[in-house]
């Protein structure tokens, strides 16, 4: 056997390893949440109530609404502001950048009190608004770096001509750049779902109603019955909130490695 094919082997036997350790406990998770009840489990947690509201749909609805609302927000300013950085002169660009991306350093727990504060003061506790924010502004940085990284990729000589043809800045944009940047769009669009939909923190901290629950707050609501430990129903709200990310992953897959192997026309 050759050194390339010995190579070849060991990468595969790795990986296949690498496997292993991820889906042993997936397959545990899924065994407990069988456990006893079987698929009642997931009925049960289904069927639980609230004020006679079925409490999981209005948690995978207010997640979706949450996850949406985030998502359009970071992805709009993320965008424009990655287009004034990469293309665009203006004075303290550079400082201004640097400042930008030092935000994302700060761990959104030592946020936790000043923004509550804050979302008290402005009477938005609870309310969809005030999650919607605070992820979007905790998110942003990361999709304008990797928005200007893709930008700063792409051929001036595209944008000057759009401008000689009297295309505006916002034209040029709108019609140059997000057309010659589908990875990264897929890539942000991607890294956002995942960050935002498994976020526990936030909605833990300002949903005050548990009708305002995202999923990932479910198991802190089905683990315990009459003050026990409820484990079937615990790991079975578990699977629940997996399903969309690995749902989503699944169908972005070939998006995702398309964006890993293009970054736009270079210079």
């Amino acid at each position: 056997m050759s050194k390339k094919k010995k190579t070849a082997v060991l990468i595969e036997v790795f990986l296949f390893s690498v496997a292993v350790v991820w889906v042993i406990p997936v397959i545990s998770t899924m065994q407990v949440s069988l456990k006893n009840g079987g698929f009642q489990n997931y009925k049960d947690v289904f069927s639980t109530r609230i004020n006679d509201v079925l409490i999981l749909p209005k948690m995978i609805l207010n997640s979706f609404i949450i996850t949406g609302g985030t998502i359009m927000i970071v992805m709009i300013s993320a965008s424009l502001a990655a287009y004034a950085f990469s293309k665009l002169r203006f004075k303290g660009r550079k400082f201004f950048f640097v400042l930008l991306l030092s935000c994302y350093a700060i761990p959104i727990l030592s946020t936790l009190i000043p923004n509550t504060l804050l979302i008290r003061n402005l009477g938005l506790r609870g309310s969809y608004i005030s999650m919607i924010v605070l992820l979007a502004t905790a998110n942003i940085p990361l999709a304008i770096l990797i928005f200007k990284g893709n930008f700063d990729g792409i051929s001036s000589t595209y944008l000057e001509a759009a401008a000689i043809d009297g295309c505006t800045d916002f034209q040029v944009f709108l019609r140059i750049l997000l057309p010659m940047s589908k990875s990264a769009i897929v890539n942000v669009l991607v890294v956002l779902f995942i960050q935002v939909w498994n976020d526990f923190q936030i909605p833990l901290v300002f949903s005050t109603d548990p009708e305002k629950y995202t999923l990932t707050l479910a198991p802190t609501f089905f683990g315990l019955t009459q003050n026990r430990l409820d484990l079937p129903h615990l790991f079975a709200s578990i699977v629940i909130i997996a399903i969309p990310v690995i749902v989503f992953y699944m169908f972005m897959q070939d998006k995702i490695v398309e964006g890993m192997s293009m970054g736009g026309l270079k210079e």
